[in-house]
């Protein structure tokens, strides 16, 4: 695929945006900026405090695992949350302590809208519960760096 069919299949995403936007303004979250991200649709937004906070969307591959090369209102998409945080423990660059869960998975986009803010909105209530201790815990240790 080449840069014009990456943005044809990324220009529906234009559509979720309010959703977006919304639920960031309200609760404290910015944009990752998508070339960080890649040229498959995807949105990100993050929160950074004394835990990091995170929504990812994105389409999903097909059967094969292959993604895919045209829009279709029909295809999947899974939205997951997250939390870590970083800790600087001696090491070069850090460590890790994360955990995330999957909000929807296979979702079509033509019903994404009318159920996006309120699903962050619910994953957004468990998020706000999983403070350091929780992450130290329960997440995922991963070193920074390797």
């Amino acid at each position: 695929m080449n840069e014009a069919d990456f943005a044809a299949l990324n220009e529906h995403l234009k559509e979720l945006r309010p959703a977006f936007d919304e639920f960031s303004s309200r609760n404290g979250f910015v944009y990752i900026d998508q070339t960080s991200l890649g040229r498959y649709p995807r949105i990100r937004i993050e929160r950074r405090g004394v835990t990091n906070l995170w929504f990812d969307l994105w389409m999903e591959l097909d059967e094969r695992g292959q993604r895919f090369v045209q829009f279709r209102r029909d295809l999947p998409f899974e939205l997951s949350a997250g939390a870590y945080i970083d800790v600087r423990d001696g090491t070069k660059h850090g460590t890790r302590f994360q955990k995330s869960f999957q909000c929807f998975s296979g979702k079509p986009f033509e019903q994404l809208s009318p159920i996006l803010e309120s699903t962050m909105r619910n994953a957004l209530e468990a998020l706000e519960k999983w403070d350091v201790q929780f992450l130290r815990d329960a997440g995922e240790e991963v070193r920074l760096g390797q």
